[in-house]
């Protein structure tokens, strides 16, 4: 009898979920053909007024209320962005104009949508940056209005948020954008960040001067990701680094950014300073030490391949894997560290067959893959 009920509450459900089905489907049908609806009725409106800017006029105030109040419904937005998308690549410059004079329509929107559900709030900066209503134009009320969105409480609104801003093209823009985040006390990724900063439209030099300019006023979370920011972005701040690297007073995440940042882009009066952090010493430091081994590939020295080779004997893993990897990059054979590998002591002759068993699967793999290509 049980297995009778409980035949029964599972073909219960499953005539549930049929129902639930058909009845999703009628309605995104029904949402699919207003969405048509609307977007035709946009495209005419729209259409007369692209005519008009033509001819030398200006978009009609009462067009700009209409917009205005049509825009706040999410899937008007929807049908709206539709409908350029349609028109934008045979009238592209019309349709830029036509969005120009409805900035104060967009501007006035903002304050609606940051008070929206999630999916609405980041829906509409994504519309700002998709067809650049901003660009060239960092003084747009717009660009305050995206400000303001920064404070949100939802990471893609505030990410679209900052994607409208890069593509002013405007370093101060950006900056005070990074600022706002800073001081939100909301979490932002530090990679989203650093990747956003790469896309900005502007002038790069002037944004990297700006950041090292302005670098005291950021927090030591934000002055990481800005650095990581710079080391994807320039090879022309190894001074700057270099002056962080030497502060034992500043943040230890900095300063293993900073590490890096002078492993891609070697400087010669690191060299040393780096050289001493990779000496394997106390747990404390030993992350110091892992980090500065990885360094040290890039500042080939007789003295510097002595270090790798000691740290080999390291007890720490990480210290052991990075020197053996920097001593495999600077050209120093197995043949030679022959000693090491028959050695004694377990974790270094450990760590150089973990490599070269890892270099031979390397090896082998590519030579797999050029197998099958031929």
């Amino acid at each position: 009898m049980n297995i009778e009920r409980m035949l029964y509450v599972y073909l219960f459900i499953c005539l549930g979920m049929i129902f639930f089905d058909v009845a999703m489907a009628v309605s995104f049908r029904r949402r699919e053909k207003r969405t048509v609806k609307v977007s035709s009725e946009f495209r005419d409106k729209v259409s007369r007024e692209l005519e008009n800017i033509e001819k030398g006029g200006k978009v009609d105030e009462a067009h700009k209320q209409f917009m205005e109040k049509k825009l706040k419904k999410i899937n008007n937005m929807i049908a709206f962005d539709g409908m350029l998308e349609e028109i934008f690549d045979e009238k592209e410059e019309l349709v830029k104009e036509y969005l120009s004079q409805l900035e104060s329509v967009f501007a006035d929107l903002t304050s609606y949508y940051c008070k929206r559900n999630q999916l609405e709030s980041a829906y509409y900066p994504y519309i700002i940056k998709k067809y650049r209503l901003i660009e060239g134009n960092p003084n747009s009320s717009i660009v305050e209005a995206m400000y303001r969105m920064l404070n949100i409480d939802y990471l893609y609104g505030r990410e679209n948020a900052m994607q409208a801003i890069y593509t002013t093209g405007d370093s101060h823009c950006v900056v005070k954008a990074v600022k706002i985040l800073d001081r939100s006390n909301i979490f932002f990724n530090s990679k989203l960040l650093t990747d956003g900063l790469l896309n900005f439209t502007g002038d790069r030099a002037e944004l990297d001067r700006q950041f090292t300019h302005d670098f005291e006023n950021f927090s030591p979370e934000m002055q990481v990701t800005l650095l990581n920011f710079l080391r994807f972005s320039s090879g022309d701040h190894q001074e700057f680094a270099c002056s962080l690297l030497s502060d034992e007073h500043r943040d230890n995440e900095l300063r293993y950014s900073a590490i890096r940042y002078l492993a891609k882009y070697p400087y010669e009066k690191a060299g040393e300073l780096i050289s001493k952090m990779a000496v394997s010493g106390s747990d404390a430091s030993w992350q110091y030490a892992a980090i500065a081994s990885t360094a040290l590939a890039s500042y080939p020295s007789a003295e510097n391949i002595e270090i790798l080779k000691n740290n080999l004997y390291s007890s720490n893993w990480y210290v052991r894997f990075n020197s053996a990897d920097s001593l495999e990059k600077l050209g120093i054979t197995y043949l030679e560290l022959v000693e090491v590998i028959d050695g004694e002591d377990r974790y270094a002759s450990e760590i150089l067959r973990y490599r070269m068993k890892a270099d031979k699967m390397k090896t082998d793999n590519m030579r797999k893959k050029e197998t099958q290509g031929a």
